[in-house]
């Protein structure tokens, strides 16, 4: 298989993955806790920035034209812009600072230090947009869009590690590389 369908199949088989996982969700308040962060880390840390990039991007696309692809089942440009917006917008940016960085520090400590980066700007840009949108005090926002994720972002990187880790080795082992 050339590497130009290789690429296609691979962005394809990640993209649907997070189509598959994205939607399960747990409401525990204005934000969901759900497992889209787990996949949107793991596509990064064992695809290319560009891979990772494509399949995130197919991703919002996807529920942006209304695929129910978003927590919940949801779909729609609407939840683009509504309360859990900054959290999906910068899942493209959770993509690029593990792609550019790891790249840099291609380590088990690399790993977490990226993975710890990104899911702080991801909570970040999405409790700052959640302050706006539903104005919030700063005090609630963080206790709504923070707080609760503390726990489940600390085993979500531990487990992006441990399986980014395995996959690597199998790609290094072969030709697959993505």
């Amino acid at each position: 298989m050339n590497s130009n369908t290789q690429r296609i199949v691979i962005t394809a088989v990640l993209t649907a993955l997070l189509i598959a996982v994205g939607p399960l969700a747990v409401n525990i308040g204005p934000i969901p806790m759900t497992l889209q962060t787990l996949i949107i880390a793991l596509v990064a840390s064992v695809s290319s920035t560009r891979v990772s990039l494509t399949a995130i991007g197919l991703y919002l696309l996807l529920g942006a034209f209304g695929l129910p692809v978003f927590a919940g089942f949801k779909g729609g440009f609407v939840l683009l812009a509504g309360p859990t917006a900054g959290y999906l917008w910068s899942f493209l940016l959770f993509a690029l600072i593990i792609g550019l960085s790891f790249k840099r520090w291609n380590n088990v400590w690399g790993l977490i230090v990226t993975n710890i980066l990104a899911s702080l700007v991801n909570l970040t840009i999405g409790t700052i947009w959640l302050i706006i949108s539903m104005q919030l005090p700063v005090e609630a926002g963080i206790a709504a869009g923070i707080t609760p994720f503390i726990l489940s972002s600390t085993l979500k990187i531990t487990v992006v590690v441990i399986v980014a880790l395995a996959v690597r080795q199998v790609q290094a082992r072969t030709a697959l590389a993505f």
